[in-house]
């Protein structure tokens, strides 16, 4: 499974953890209009290995396999590191309100362009305001 890292001068860094590959390029895609550096993981596992220092957002399904789902891993990522935007995805489950971590945006699948733009962008806002 390809996982690619798209340089950048300056860019922001995001982390697409999603187990299907045609999805995690639709939204690296996405990401890198916005100006986001992106590394992809297939799981949770590899996702906390690429948590680094310079990732800012991290977009996430639901679904993935290994022993973490993307709800636990959403929780992990903000223990880990408060600073850093999450958004959960998926097209298969729609998580209770109280299953997602406080401030982290739903988006269902398939997704219009301009919610998941709004996800990010309420992600981004609420991780600023919480380091204020």
């Amino acid at each position: 499974m390809p996982l690619a890292m798209t340089d950048a001068p300056d860019a922001k860094k995001a982390l697409v953890v999603e187990d299907e590959m045609l999805f995690r390029l639709e939204v690296r895609d996405l990401l890198e209009a916005k100006g986001y550096a992106v590394v992809e993981a297939g799981n949770a596992a590899q996702a906390l290995e690429r948590l680094d220092g310079t990732v800012t957002l991290m977009i996430t399904d639901v679904r993935m396999p290994g022993t973490m789902d993307g709800l636990a891993l959403a929780r992990e990522v903000i223990r880990r590191r408060s600073d850093v935007a999450v958004v959960v995805v998926s097209a298969q489950v729609t998580p209770r309100p109280e299953a997602l971590p406080g401030h982290v945006p739903f988006v269902e699948r398939p997704f219009i362009e301009s919610r998941f733009h709004a996800a990010i962008d309420r992600a981004v806002s609420a991780r600023t305001k919480s380091r204020s």
